[in-house]
């Protein structure tokens, strides 16, 4: 794992997303009347709101990526990267489908004894799952079409982050959606002042900032 690369590839794509927020606002700046500015404000939050979304979902991809490459294994890995690392094992001890070969013929509906047999196979290949190579598969980064806080807290544990880290950010970082949802939907036409953006554009690059900088951490100290 070259981590000097990946701490690279971060901080390239957070400031090209951050540089281009500030370039979009300093045209703002040279807007005279107050009320176009609060216009010119609404396409503004659309932009942020898509940067912080975009780039929670690559940096978490980033780390899942690196991680999937380093050949750790699951005994070396925290419990949330082990499970979602053994995720098909753990879809087939529950699906109701899987049947006891050896009564598969002579009792196929005896569901008790399939599900015990699942559970037993699943004790006999305990041993195994400590030496499985990590590999997270695809869908565990899941921004589910809109990244509330709910969303990127779930993100989060999946991967065995931090993920209460922006509680204390949630309310704003809520509104921020809620806000690019009726602008991009059309349910309203008002501008946005100036405190409300600002206090957008600092929640976004804070959270990103700190994204990036767990993601470095985290593979640094493996």
């Amino acid at each position: 794992m070259n981590l000097a690369s990946i701490r690279a590839e971060l901080e390239a794509d957070l400031a090209w997303r951050q540089d281009e927020v500030r370039s979009l606002q300093n045209r703002s700046a040279a807007i005279e009347e107050d009320e176009e500015r609060e216009r010119f404000r609404r396409p503004l939050v659309l932009i942020l709101y898509a940067h912080l979304e975009g780039f929670c979902k690559f940096a978490l991809n980033v780390y899942v990526n690196a991680i999937n490459k380093s050949g750790m294994v699951c005994d070396d890995a925290n419990y949330a990267i082990a499970a979602a690392s053994l995720a098909d094992l753990f879809q087939a001890l529950r699906n109701p489908e899987k049947r006891c070969d050896e009564f598969r013929k002579h009792l196929p509906d005896d569901a008790k004894l399939h599900r015990f047999a699942r559970d037993r196979e699943f004790i006999e290949r305990a041993s195994e799952f400590g030496r499985r190579p990590v590999s997270i598969p695809d869908g565990v980064v899941d921004m589910e079409s809109n990244l509330s806080p709910v969303v990127l807290r779930k993100n989060l544990f999946r991967l065995g982050l931090d993920y209460v880290q922006f509680s204390d950010k949630e309310k704003l970082i809520k509104q921020l959606l809620d806000i690019r949802n009726e602008i991009a939907h059309g349910s309203t036409k008002a501008g946005v002042n100036s405190k409300l953006y600002d206090n957008f554009r600092e929640v976004a690059f804070v959270v990103m900032e700190a994204i990036s900088f767990e993601v470095a951490n985290a593979l640094k100290n493996q």
